[in-house]
């Protein structure tokens, strides 16, 4: 069902007091909350863009993303620096890089695909939101980074594809 060998490992972390899930392969780096520089227009979950060692990286909201209201930065918030291939069949595709702030990040956790309730599609307007399980601490949703990367790639791809010329182009 997760498209990869059972069980996944994933970092659990919350929004809205919620839990989710998202693949070790493509978290980075967890760190302290960033402050960020808004976009002018920008899609609301798209907080703005913070310096990681001199590069521009987008910040997303979890909260919006999630379907509830936006994060604030609170003792214990994090930032989550994301990673993944946007061609994921070829070993030299590039990347989209990107930070997501979140409530907490909990800790690592082998998820188990049997039990889940699979939206095949994900959720309409939310088909990065994926399957729903139980652990002991509750219900957790995967949330699938590839499809967020995939559905906003002119947006995701770093400094380079925001401080692009057609701006309009990189809003979704």
């Amino acid at each position: 069902m997760f498209g990869y060998d059972s069980p996944m490992r994933t970092l659990i972390w919350t929004a809205k007091n919620k839990l989710f899930a998202i693949h070790v392969n493509y978290v980075r780096e967890v760190c302290p909350v960033v402050s960020a520089q808004a976009l002018p227009s920008g899609p609301t979950w798209l907080i703005g863009l913070f310096d990681y060692h001199g590069a521009l990286i987008p910040l997303l909201d979890a909260g919006i993303l999630t379907g509830q209201a936006a994060i604030e930065p609170q003792v214990g918030s994090r930032t989550i620096l994301i990673e993944v291939p946007l061609d994921a069949t070829s070993p030299t595709a590039s990347t989209a890089i990107f930070g997501l702030r979140v409530e907490q990040a909990i800790g690592l956790r082998d998820l188990d695909d049997s039990g889940a309730w699979n939206p095949t599609a994900g959720l309409p307007g939310f088909e990065h939101l994926r399957e729903v399980l139980n652990i002991p601490e509750g219900r957790v949703q995967v949330f699938d980074a590839t499809r967020i990367a995939m559905q906003h790639q002119l947006l995701l791809q770093g400094a380079s594809a925001v401080a692009t010329s057609n701006y309009r182009r990189l809003v979704s």
